[in-house]
This record gives C-alpha cells, sequence and structure tokens, in this order.
C-alpha cells in the first residue's frame, strides 16, 4: 500500500503558481522578441520592394535587348494603386498582359525629398549626379543594346521614414543596382 501512495504523488499535475510563473516567462520573452521580428520583416518588407523594382527594370532592359527594339518602364498611379510595369505597346497605361507589379502598404516608391542622406548616395555611387525618378509618374527608356537612353544615373527611392530606405540605381549602360540604408550608412545590397 505504501508503494501505491507514492506513484500516486508522482502522478499528480502542475499547480496554478508553476503555469502562472511558465506564462509569465513565456509572456516576458515574446515582449522582448516580438518587436524585433517586426522589424526583421519591415526590413524584409523593404528588401522584397527593391528587388521588385530592380526585377522589373532588369526585365524591361532584357525585353529591350531581346527585340533589339527600345522599350519603355513606366510607374504610375493607375486606379488608386502604384504600378510598374514594362510598356510592350508604349500606350503609357497598364494591360493585362504587360509585365507589372503593384505596390501597397508601407513598401512603395517615394521622393529624394522624403529620404534622409539621400545626397550621400550620390558620393557612394561615384558616377556623377543622380537624377530622381518620379515616384508617381516616371519612365525610363532601354534602346535595343540594353543601355539606358538618357545619361547620368537614375535612382527610385523605395521605403518610408519607419521602416527604413533602399535605392535602386540604373547606370547608363543599364546595369541595376539595389542599395540600402538599414544600418546608417549606403551599402550596395546587389
Amino acid at each position: 500500500m505504501k508503494k501505491h501512495t507514492n506513484s500516486k504523488r508522482q502522478m499528480r499535475g502542475y499547480s496554478v503558481v508553476e503555469l502562472l510563473v511558465s506564462m509569465a516567462i513565456i509572456s516576458t520573452l515574446s515582449a522582448f522578441a516580438v518587436p524585433s521580428l517586426v522589424r526583421t520583416y519591415r526590413a524584409y518588407q523593404m528588401d522584397d520592394a527593391a528587388s521588385q523594382v530592380a526585377s522589373q527594370l532588369k526585365f524591361t532592359r532584357y525585353e529591350a535587348i531581346r527585340r533589339n527594339n527600345v522599350m519603355t518602364c513606366v510607374d504610375k498611379t493607375q486606379n488608386g494603386y502604384l504600378t510598374m510595369f514594362t510598356d510592350y505597346n508604349n500606350s503609357g497605361t497598364v494591360q493585362g498582359t504587360e509585365k507589372q507589379i503593384v505596390f501597397s502598404g508601407s513598401a512603395t516608391l517615394v521622393d529624394a525629398a522624403s529620404v534622409p542622406s539621400s545626397a550621400a548616395l550620390t558620393a557612394v555611387v561615384s558616377a556623377g549626379t543622380l537624377t530622381t525618378m518620379s515616384p508617381t509618374n516616371g519612365t525610363i527608356t532601354f534602346d535595343g543594346r540594353g543601355a539606358k537612353s538618357t545619361a547620368g544615373v537614375t535612382v527610385y527611392w523605395v521605403g518610408n521614414a519607419n521602416y527604413g530606405w533602399r535605392a535602386v540605381t540604373v547606370m547608363p549602360s543599364g546595369s541595376v543596382q539595389v542599395w540600402s540604408y538599414a544600418t546608417g550608412t549606403w551599402t550596395q545590397v546587389s
């Protein structure tokens, strides 16, 4: 009978106090982890938006080379949404058959005046003056060789004050670079 009593004690569950202490520890750890996870997620959103802009520009450039013809990439506000697309028929209006990206939420194109230290990117790129692309109505054209049809470096600014800044530069040769200002200085991502 004595053995039976000992086994009953071992089968008991957790006390309410033990559960409350465990929940308090988990809540405290979560309070520290969640803001870090949110910051990481927002940084990912900015990186993804800049990557999509770079991808759209590269696609337009490659289409110009493939077709050996002038191709234009347009960013425009249509139907309340900022859209960036490869304009196959030079209509200036996005068609269902044209490759496009639609910006929504916090990751969007912005004007240079919104970006702190936008002038600092000029020194880092080392290619002369940067021309900012209009965030709501801009076009960039590539010739049949894939070079940009206008002189100088063109830059698309991506981001917002809360989640950081990215820059997508298009060199005169047509090459596309992505820059990040997440650490307080402009660093090239790709």
